[in-house]
């Protein structure tokens, strides 16, 4: 029987501007295609989710502001039961501002704004939970004790290390699935992960951590291995997306869903990046048309 996903984490509203490149210090550079975004790794990881067809549920914080109003609305016409979020009186919502430039890569600076409020104390399990999927956008004490109720009850426990900050060893050994970027994987290890080789020990060393680790390369490749099993790479697909941005966020959303529907490991991990893949390649204003259709559509055709 499925189970529920519960995502405890961020919610901002980005501002998404395109430009040809990154600016360095001290630099102007003219940008263009300016967008409001719903967006926050935890709103964007249970959007995902919910597409893909699961009951999924967001514990959040936000503030009594238009922009708090509008992430709202977006949860609900997602599909995502906000009977968990919670609203800080007085409290400006958590923003962002992304920077995608012309190959599609992307980076932001983040406010966190109400989400440093967030009361992990006050949130109860849902009925029916079988994930629970946490991110580096909340104060680890938060996910903590969230993941502490978690473990009790025996529920799957996804930690994206997004964006990267030490992990404390009481948080990894609740962990059942670790989710990193190379930057993040590169700041666990210690060391640059310039070819596949090193990724792929730096997987297997991860998962005497963690018994499941991937780590999302970007354009929709990954590298994933569990405890006692043989890490395996799996190159990007998409090799001209139209921005990368999201995409990681879609990938752990989509990956959480399948566990909750009782997919093992490898299977999760690869419609994961269907999901990504499909994701990247998919215009902005559409985004919010895939379902799980379509992902399963996708992951026939990379298995060809």
């Amino acid at each position: 029987m499925a189970k529920h996903v519960l995502v405890a984490g961020s919610l901002h509203h980005d501002l998404v501007i395109k430009a040809d490149t990154f600016p360095v210090a001290d630099e102007y550079i003219a940008g263009y295609a300016p967008r409001h975004l719903p967006g926050g790794k935890g709103g964007n990881q249970a959007v995902a989710s919910a597409r893909s067809g699961t009951q999924t549920w967001l514990a959040g914080r936000i503030g009594d502001d238009e922009a708090g109003r509008v992430l709202r609305d977006n949860l609900v016409g997602a599909g995502v039961n906000i009977s968990l979020l919670q609203t800080g009186a007085g409290e400006a919502t958590g923003t962002s501002v992304a920077i995608v430039n012309g190959y599609g890569d992307f980076g932001a600076v983040v406010i966190a704004g109400a989400n440093a409020s967030f009361e992990a104390d006050k949130i109860s399990l849902p009925p029916d939970a079988g994930v629970l999927l946490l991110q580096n956008e909340l104060p680890e004490a938060a996910n903590l004790t969230l993941a502490e109720k978690a473990a009790a009850s025996g529920i799957h426990v996804i930690l994206n290390g997004c964006p990267f900050r030490e992990i404390a060893a009481p948080l990894l050994s609740r962990t059942n699935t670790l989710i990193l970027t190379l930057h993040e994987a590169e700041a666990m290890s210690g060391h640059s992960l310039s070819n596949t080789r090193l990724t792929l020990e730096a997987v297997e060393s991860l998962t005497e951590r963690v018994p499941h680790v991937i780590i999302f390369l970007g354009g929709g490749g990954m590298a994933q291995g569990e405890r006692g099993g043989r890490p395996e790479y799996h190159p990007a697909k998409e090799r001209k997306p139209v921005s990368m941005h999201g995409a990681m966020d879609f990938f752990v959303g989509a990956y959480a869903s399948q566990i909750a529907g009782g997919s093992d490991f490898e299977a999760a991990a690869h419609y994961a990046q269907a999901a990504a893949t499909l994701f990247m390649a998919t215009p902005v204003e559409r985004r919010d048309l895939i379902r799980a259709t379509q992902i399963r559509a996708r992951l026939g055709e990379d298995d060809q």
